[in-house]
């Protein structure tokens, strides 16, 4: 920062013919202080203000002021910080200069205090990450629940449908890009999953702990009924739809076939296709009313000997 001095030089002339030495200009007085600090006795207690949750990136320190509660008028002091000691504990953390200002040093917690005489006041504080803006990477699955199949979250754990091929993948992490926000240690987005039977997009949440890493949570849900309505209608006249109804045989049913029974789990799992595909096509595109106004359990009755017999 620059700062400019303007010096005014007083210059005196000369007037007239008289000769007589003119006088010389009053110095200025001193500075007037409109809000001097009360004596220490007056004190009877002082408040910290300024900003409790400060992010490690903060390009430009974080302002303290210290609020003084007098017993006589004014009640309170809140500009004048001269003569108002400032430390903060502990000192690894943050660092504060004597006129109030913290400068973060590393993540954690710590202690503002404002001393004026016998009297003072605190502010906890705490440096964290700041996680706002956009992300991408690849996660594993560790633990998961729900699904109407019990063997589902074992499958995702192990990386199935997350690399190339089928059933268990050499490479069990997912892709994925998020965009987060962040409130002091609250972090909310958006998580946009690559999947070889297409794209997941999901709300996601999380907290930062104390000692900086974040945790999220989500629920993501499988592709609704219409999606793969749109999928099984464009299929047969999309040469794109095709590969991805492909990819999702091929990733999500033939692993659990062959899982069921490994013989022929190809042929199996292309049977037991047809009857699904036929369904969904009868169903929810032709929306045939036999079809239609059949209940969930009737389904189940009619088809399910048939794909019974394909797995069996």
């Amino acid at each position: 920062m620059r700062t400019v001095f303007l010096v005014v030089l007083w210059t005196s002339a000369l007037v007239g013919c008289n000769g007589s030495t003119p006088t010389a200009p009053t110095p200025p007085g001193p500075p007037v202080v409109t809000n001097p600090l009360p004596p220490a006795s007056a004190i009877s207690g002082i408040s910290v203000l300024g900003d409790q949750w400060i992010p490690t990136n903060s390009a430009a320190p974080v302002q303290m002021t210290a609020r003084l509660i007098t017993s006589t008028t004014p009640f309170e002091y809140t500009l004048a910080t001269d003569g108002v000691t400032w430390s903060i504990e502990p000192a690894d953390i943050a660092r504060i200069d004597q006129s109030g200002r913290v400068l973060p040093l590393s993540i954690g917690t710590a202690t503002v205090t404002a001393k004026y005489g016998d009297k003072a006041g605190i502010n906890p504080i705490r440096v964290l990450p700041d996680y706002s803006g956009n992300w991408s990477g690849q996660f594993r699955i560790t633990g998961c629940t729900g699904g109407s199949d019990f063997r589902e979250c074992g499958r995702m754990m192990v990386g199935a449908g997350a690399g190339s091929g089928t059933g268990i993948s050499d490479n069990p992490f997912y892709p994925l890009t998020m965009t987060l926000s962040q409130l002091r240690d609250q972090v909310t987005g958006t998580v946009r999953e690559s999947r070889a039977s297409g794209d997941l997009m999901y709300p996601v949440s999380g907290i930062v702990r104390v000692a900086g890493p974040l945790v999220l949570e989500a629920t993501a849900n499988k592709p609704s009924g219409d999606e793969l309505r749109v999928f099984n209608w464009s299929s047969t006249t999309n040469a794109d739809a095709a590969q991805r109804m492909q990819a999702i045989f091929a990733t999500q049913l033939l692993p659990v076939i062959a899982e069921i029974n490994p013989k022929e789990p190809l042929r199996r799992a292309g049977l037991v296709a047809t009857q699904m595909l036929g369904l969904a096509l009868c169903r929810y595109v032709l929306k045939l009313p036999p079809v239609v106004e059949m209940s969930r359990e009737e389904v189940v009755s009619w088809l399910g000997p048939t794909v019974q017999r394909y797995i069996d």
